[in-house]
C-alpha cells in the first residue's frame, strides 16, 4: 500500500453519491411547486409522486457503486421525506453555493429561480464526482460504469425539471472545469493510478455525451 493512502468506506463513499441526490430531491420539489415560494413545498409529496423514478435511479446508484442493502438504506432512512423534512432557505442557500446573501428573499420568484438554476448545475456536477470517484475504486468497471453514470445523471436532471439529454453533457462539462484540475494537475497530492483512472472515467463519458462525436 501506498504510504499515506487512506483506503475509502463504502459507506463514505454512498454518503457522498446520497448528499448530492437529497438535495436534487430538495430542489426538484420546489420546482414542481412553481418556484414561487418555500411555503407549499411538500418533498414527502414529491418523493411519492415521482417514486418509481426515484428507486430506478437508486438501482443505477447500488449497481455503479456495488453498494450493500445496508448503505442503500441510509438514503431512505436519512432523507428526510418520512419524517416530515421541510424545504428550507438555509438549505437553498447551501445547495446554491450562496449565489444570493444570506437570508435570501425566496418569496421573490426571480431570486428562487436563480437559486434553482445554480443549485441544480451544482448539484448535478457534483453527484457526477461523487459517481465517477466511486466508480474508480468499486464496482463494475469501466467497461460498463460509464454508460450507467450517463443514465443516472439523466434522471437526476428529469427529477430536476430537465428532460433534455443534453442535461449529463452539461454536468459534465461543469464537472470537468470544477472538479478535474486540482485532482490532476502535476503537483497535486492524489495519487498516480487514482489520476489515471479519472483521465480514462473523464474520455470515456466524453465519448459516449460529446454532441460533435456521436452519430445521428
Amino acid at each position: 500500500m501506498t504510504e499515506g493512502y487512506v483506503p475509502f468506506s463504502e459507506r463514505g463513499l454512498g454518503y457522498d453519491v446520497f448528499a448530492p441526490l437529497w438535495g436534487i430531491l430538495e430542489l426538484g420539489a420546489v420546482t414542481v411547486s412553481g418556484a414561487r415560494s418555500l411555503r407549499d413545498v411538500s418533498l414527502a409529496a414529491f418523493v411519492a409522486t415521482r417514486r418509481d423514478e426515484v428507486d430506478s435511479l437508486l438501482t443505477l446508484v447500488r449497481v455503479i457503486g456495488d453498494f450493500s442493502a445496508e448503505t442503500m438504506a441510509v438514503f431512505e432512512r436519512q432523507g428526510g421525506w418520512n419524517d416530515g423534512r421541510e424545504v428550507t432557505a438555509e438549505y437553498v442557500t447551501l445547495y446554491s453555493g450562496s449565489i444570493e446573501g444570506y437570508p435570501p428573499d425566496t418569496d421573490n420568484p426571480a431570486v428562487l429561480r436563480r437559486m434553482l438554476r445554480m443549485a441544480g448545475d451544482l448539484q448535478l456536477a457534483t453527484l457526477l464526482h461523487a459517481l465517477v470517484s466511486t466508480a474508480t475504486l468499486r464496482g463494475p468497471g469501466l467497461k460498463t460504469a460509464p454508460e450507467l453514470i450517463v443514465a443516472a445523471m439523466r434522471m437526476a436532471g428529469s427529477l430536476l425539471g430537465v428532460d433534455d439529454e443534453r442535461v449529463a453533457w452539461d454536468a459534465f462539462r461543469l464537472w470537468r472545469v470544477r472538479f478535474l484540475p486540482e485532482i490532476l494537475r502535476p503537483e497535486s497530492p492524489s495519487r498516480e493510478d487514482a489520476k489515471v483512472n479519472l483521465r480514462r472515467y473523464a474520455h470515456a463519458l466524453e465519448d459516449l455525451l460529446d454532441p460533435s462525436t456521436r452519430s445521428g
